[in-house]
C-alpha cells in the first residue's frame, strides 16, 4: 500500500465529518424556526477498509415543543388546535455534536500531518 494509500481513510473521514458538521450547524441555525425537524448523520465504514462514509441524513420525527400562538382558535375538545409546534432541536445536543464532530476531525488530520512531517523530512535529506 503506498503512502499516499494509506491517508485514504482519514481523508475519506474528513469528508464524512464536514458532512456532519454542516448538518449540525444546519439544526443550530434553525432552531427559531417553528415546525423544522433536526436532521442526524449517519456514517457507514466503506468496504475493505477505504474509510468512513456519510450516508443519507435521517429526520428526526420527534414532535417540538408546542407554543400557544394567539389570534387561532383553541379547542375545547383536547385538540391542538391554536398552537403551533417549534422546532424539535435540542442545542445542548448539538453542541456535544459538534465538539464531538470537531475532535474526530483534529484526530483524522494527525495522520496527514505526519505523513507531511515525513515527506520533508525526506526532501532535505535528498538534498
Amino acid at each position: 500500500m503506498s503512502l499516499i494509500g494509506a491517508l485514504y481513510p482519514s481523508v475519506t473521514a474528513l469528508g464524512a465529518f464536514s458532512v456532519g458538521t454542516q448538518v449540525i450547524a444546519n439544526n443550530l441555525a434553525n432552531v427559531p424556526t417553528d415546525r423544522f425537524k433536526a436532521s442526524r448523520t449517519l456514517y457507514q465504514e466503506r468496504p475493505s477498509y477505504s474509510g468512513v462514509g456519510a450516508l443519507t441524513q435521517k429526520m428526526s420525527q420527534t414532535p417540538g415543543a408546542l407554543k400557544p400562538v394567539a389570534g387561532l382558535p383553541v379547542s375545547s375538545k383536547g385538540a391542538i388546535q391554536g398552537f403551533l409546534e417549534t422546532s424539535n432541536t435540542d442545542v445542548a445536543i448539538e453542541m456535544v455534536g459538534l465538539i464531538l464532530h470537531n475532535r474526530a476531525y483534529q484526530a483524522n488530520v494527525k495522520p496527514i500531518s505526519a505523513v507531511d512531517d515525513m515527506l520533508g523530512t525526506i526532501i532535505n535529506l535528498k538534498v
